[in-house]
């Protein structure tokens, strides 16, 4: 007699109790061998609902996208740029520049922002220093007229000159 919880286990023909065999138990024309242990550095499969651990430097969302590195001296370049314009700040401008350029190539981009940051610098400096002189020329020869003349307006070649008192 047989109890819900225990199978039957009268005997077949051929010796065998019926039912389901044990776990691990060999069917009939299986090899009795151990289970093999995995050996070390062989692929294993994937246990499915076993947590994954994080992958460090594996790019995150897009597969085969990565965000791009920042360039070190792309903000100092534009701000290099922008102040080389001025012509009173083109020095500050020029140096600007060529430290946003030199940031950018040693960590091996290219700064193209930087580099026009430094032409114009040294364009706008090297008019900056002509026209300077020009004025200072020009103001030297005012002062200089206006000392022979003396105080006051006057016209001398089509020019009028008034010179303060």
């Amino acid at each position: 007699m047989s109890t819900p919880d225990q199978p039957d286990q009268t005997p077949q023909p051929g010796g065998t109790p019926s039912g389901p065999p044990a776990y691990g138990a060999p069917q009939p024309g299986q090899s009795q061998q151990p289970p093999q242990a995995p050996q070390y550095g062989a692929p294993q499969a994937p246990q499915y609902g076993a947590p994954q651990s994080p992958q460090y430097g594996a790019p995150q969302g897009t597969p085969g996208y990565s965000a791009p590195a920042q360039d070190p001296g792309k903000t100092l370049g534009i701000v290099g740029l922008v102040l080389s314009f001025l012509g009173c700040l083109s020095i500050v401008g020029l140096i600007l520049s060529i430290v946003a350029f030199n940031k950018s190539k040693k960590a091996g981009y290219k700064n193209g922002v930087a580099l026009a940051g430094i032409i114009v610098g040294a364009v706008v400096l090297v008019i900056s220093i002509v026209v300077g002189i020009v004025l200072g020329i020009g103001i030297g020869a005012v002062a200089e007229k206006c000392e022979e003349l003396g105080p006051g307006t006057h016209y001398e070649n089509g020019i009028e000159y008034t010179c303060p008192g």
